[in-house]
Order: C-alpha cells, then sequence, then structure tokens
C-alpha cells in the first residue's frame, strides 16, 4: 500500500520533531543556535515520515512519493536519509529520530509536534494525482485505489489490466502522468488518450521516440479499436473495451 502522503505545500507550516523546529518552506531545521540546511528531497522524505510518524513507511513507498516520476539509483534515498540524520545529530545504531526497519523501511520514533496531518493520499509531494499505475518494460505496479473500480475502456500489459478511469489518460515519465513510465526513452509527456463512452482517442504529444499503433508510428490523433496494440518504448499494451453490464434486479414471477 502506498504511504499516507501530503501536498508539501499545504504542509509548509512549521512543526516540531523532538527539539528540532522543521521549516519546510525554507528547507532548514534548527533546534537553538543550530541550524541546517536540507535539500529539498531530503526534507519532503523527513515530511513524509512525519506523516506517517510511528508507521514504518517501505523504501518503495518513499521513492515513488518523494522522487515521483524521476529514474532513480537506490541509492538516492539512503543517501536522503543519511543526510537527515546527519542534520538531526541522529545515530542510526541507536535512533533517537529515524529508525531503519530491516528490509521493511523506515520510520519516525521522535515525537512530532503539529506535524501535517495525513492530506489527500491521492495526490503526491508535487501537488499532483496518483499515477493509475507505475510501468516498468511490461511490468506494472498499480496503484491500490484503482483495484476494483469499474471501466468499460482498460489497457492491458502483460497479465495486468488497467481500468481508465479518467477522462483523459497522460502517458509519460513526466509529473503528473496518468500512466507512469520509468526510463528515458519515453517522453515526460508522451501521449494522450480521451476516453469517451464508446470510443477512445490516442494521440502523440510530440514525443521523441514516436507512439506506435498496431506496428505504426501515428501522428496526430488516431481512434482505437478494442484489440489495439499501443507500443510505448519497450512496453506493449492493448487497448480493450468492455461495456460493463448494469446492475439488474430480477423481477419475481
Amino acid at each position: 500500500m502506498f504511504a499516507q502522503t501530503i501536498d508539501r505545500y499545504a504542509a509548509a507550516a512549521t512543526f516540531r520533531i523532538d527539539e528540532w523546529l522543521v521549516e519546510p518552506q525554507l528547507n532548514r531545521v534548527s533546534n537553538g543556535e543550530i541550524s541546517v540546511h536540507l535539500e529539498p528531497k531530503a526534507m519532503d522524505v523527513l515530511l513524509c515520515l512525519a506523516t506517517n510518524q510511528g508507521r514504518v513507511v517501505s523504501r518503495r513507498d518513499l521513492v515513488d512519493t518523494v522522487w515521483s516520476t524521476e529514474f532513480i539509483s537506490d541509492s538516492s534515498l539512503t543517501h536522503a536519509i543519511a543526510d537527515l540524520r546527519r542534520a538531526l545529530a541522529d545515530d542510526a545504531r541507536s535512533p533517537q529520530v529515524i529508525e531503519t526497519i530491516p528490509k521493511r523501511g523506515y520510520r519516525l520514533v521522535a515525537p512530532a509536534r503539529g506535524a501535517p496531518p495525513q492530506w489527500r493520499t491521492d495526490r503526491r509531494l508535487d501537488g499532483h494525482p496518483r499515477p493509475l499505475a507505475v510501468v516498468v518494460g511490461n511490468e506494472v505496479r498499480l496503484e491500490t485505489r484503482i483495484e476494483f473500480e469499474e471501466s468499460d475502456h482498460h489497457l492491458v500489459i502483460g497479465d495486468q489490466e488497467i481500468p481508465l478511469i479518467r477522462p483523459a489518460i497522460v502517458f509519460g515519465r513526466g509529473q503528473g502522468a496518468d500512466i507512469q513510465f520509468r526510463g528515458p526513452e519515453v517522453s515526460r509527456r508522451h501521449a494522450r488518450l480521451h476516453v469517451g463512452t464508446s470510443e477512445a482517442v490516442i494521440e502523440d504529444l510530440g514525443s521523441k521516440n514516436g507512439t506506435i499503433v498496431n506496428n505504426r508510428r501515428i501522428d496526430g490523433a488516431q481512434r482505437l479499436l478494442s484489440g489495439d496494440v499501443i507500443g510505448i518504448a519497450a512496453t506493449t499494451m492493448f487497448y480493450r473495451w468492455l461495456p460493463v453490464e448494469p446492475t439488474r434486479t430480477r423481477e419475481s414471477h
């Protein structure tokens, strides 16, 4: 399950972690005469942990929440945690602020006063809605909220179906992408799929490597038929239209 997250700007008010004053807008933590400036990503990690204080936040959730659409190495989070511990004078071997939970993630163990509330869980720290799915090649991880949503329109990648529950679906690796791809070969805003009542239209958004439909690179918008094959970089997707049957009440005879 994704971590509980916050809107970074809505949670810009100062708060305290133990004796430390945390000022998100200034990327600064201070304790008396000691004042330390944090890198923005390290502050975002601290905000995410503070929003979930006392609970374990997995490494995967922290990366998805803080770095969202960026292609990063696993060491980026490790460095951010190390920076936070240095700034907060914490010791990984005897943690008083951030505890490492082996093979699971991290949790804030210090008391947080006036910490950011648990803001909308469908928004990341950058304020954009969470993606419907994250795609790496032909591997898909669904955002858990949409698993049981109903839609007439689906994308099928491998053995995973993605219900298209938004009227406009942006494919890409940039901020705000609804289907989020990992890898530099996909443009930040690569393509957009418009979903209507009984039809879907896909358009390339000027991507560098193009959008492929049925083995042909499209130029402009193209209507999709159920069963059409869409290719973006190394990912192959099948569009499927299958109207959801309305619930009927059985009549007594």
